[in-house]
């Protein structure tokens, strides 16, 4: 038996009438925030921006990006997107974001879902799109009161400098790689296949914007990763061992870990006492779990947040 609404019609039949046109719509398209590490700058975490070849914003710089076609998904625009930037596919990308906010393209009403990209350096040959008159690696310098410096060798871009609201899309973005890294394996996918535990530990440290303490990261780290065979003859001194990233138990022993952390530390914040906010301290490495314990913030308040969120995302 068919269907029918209050018009007497079928889903078919409904659909074969129904005007498209009877409502605006909006364009949609996918931005990416293309991150690396760069070994020759001591692992300066970096992001690939474009500048403007045309209008709108000409001159100023932007992220790569583009419009999303009509017979492909959200996922096929973005690996298209990042395919045509830097020429690469089958590499660690997810979506950050949707940003809709009335004007934010002069253009015509745009919303835009952005999407984060790991890439380890050595893999990189970005090019300049059809709409981009140079492609450059800006190392980034997060400053006081929340902003944000992105430098080149030739050009030290400030917020007044970036086009649209990627400045906005930059800082979701960072904030989002500063979380993760601290309750997933996300920092690997800059690594490498193979890296020293030297590297790793400066990966680490471009994204939280802080130095770890050395034995307490490698204390850490040891159930994660795995030796390789083989040396770094690359950098001067003596040759360091070559790591790469262990699949397998790990993962479960590190969450259940994690997840015992996290009920002592909600339990010190009912109690109104302080919970240990330092990736590098003694206490928060001592216990296994220093990178999903040693939570950072500035209050109580966003200590239970920051708390929430982290085992919202993960479960």
């Amino acid at each position: 038996m068919e269907v029918r609404d209050q018009n007497g019609l079928t889903e078919a039949e409904f659909i074969r009438q129904y005007d498209p046109n009877r409502y605006e719509k909006p364009a949609v398209t996918v931005d990416m925030l293309i991150f690396t590490v760069n070994p020759e700058k001591d692992d300066s975490l970096e992001l690939l921006m474009i500048e403007r070849g045309g209008h709108p914003f000409l001159g100023k710089w932007a992220i790569p990006g583009g419009f999303v076609e009509m017979e492909e998904s959200l996922e096929e625009a973005a690996a298209r997107e990042l395919k045509e930037e830097t020429d690469l596919s089958d590499i660690y990308m997810e979506q950050l974001y949707t940003f809709g906010d009335v004007g934010r393209d002069p253009r015509m009403r745009v919303i835009s879902v952005a999407y984060m990209a790991l890439v380890p350096k050595a893999k990189l040959h970005p090019v300049a799109g059809d709409d981009a008159a140079k492609v450059k690696w800006f190392t980034v310098k997060p400053g006081a009161d929340d902003r944000l410096t992105l430098l080149s060798e030739d050009v030290c871009l400030s917020e007044e400098d970036i086009a649209f609201d990627h400045e906005k899309v930059i800082k979701t973005a960072l904030q989002r790689l500063k979380n993760k890294v601290e309750y997933t394996d996300i920092a690997f996918e800059l690594a490498g296949e193979e890296f020293t535990l030297t590297h790793l530990q400066s990966i680490y440290e471009s994204v939280l914007g802080r130095q770890l303490h050395k034995p307490n990261f490698r204390r850490w780290i040891v159930d994660r990763v795995e030796k390789t065979g083989g040396m770094d003859t690359k950098s001067s001194g003596r040759p360091s061992c070559l790591y790469r990233k262990k699949s397998g138990e790990w993962e479960h022993r590190f969450w259940w870990n994690l997840t015992n952390r996290w009920i002592e530390a909600l339990a010190l914040i009912e109690r109104d006492q302080p919970v240990n906010r330092s990736l590098g301290s003694d206490r928060a490495w001592s216990t296994g779990t220093g990178v999903g314990y040693g939570i950072v913030c500035g209050s109580r308040l966003a200590d239970r947040e920051r708390m929430v969120g982290l085992i919202w995302r993960k479960y």
